[in-house]
């Protein structure tokens, strides 16, 4: 159980980069929504739903990208708070297997607190920042 927003945050990064699917999807809020700079917006009703009909991120970061690693987070800043939702901004760089950086990239993400626990319930990848 993640004991806060920025547990969670960091818990559903870590999944992501290790890959695992169980702690990725611990880490999510239902219903889930991911949105694209490039306009793509999906939302997840539950587990099973992201399970039978959506790819996991990581498979996605691979399709572009075949020799991402995994991804560091530079910078995490808190945007805006309230007791049930916390807003992140966040700096990050898609490192490949030889340990170079291939993108930097701003995203939005929101961690909701319902039911007792933190979870990720959306993200905005904003693509490339504009001063890049």
């Amino acid at each position: 159980m993640s004991n806060s927003a920025e547990d969670v945050i960091n818990k559903h990064d870590d999944a992501i980069n290790a890959q695992n699917e169980r702690a990725y999807l611990d880490s999510v809020k239902f219903p889930f929504t991911y949105q694209n700079y490039n306009g793509v917006s999906i939302t997840i009703e539950n587990e099973n739903d992201y399970r039978a009909n959506y790819q996991m991120p990581w498979d996605i970061i691979k399709e572009t990208q075949p020799n991402w690693s995994h991804t560091e987070m530079d910078k995490i800043e808190e945007v805006a708070r309230s007791n049930s939702s916390v807003v992140f901004k966040l700096l990050a760089r898609r490192i490949n297997k030889s340990g170079n950086t291939d993108l930097v990239f701003q995203a939005i993400w929101i961690a909701v607190f319902s039911q007792g626990k933190w979870g990720v319930q959306f993200r905005h990848n904003l693509g490339i920042p504009a001063d890049r």
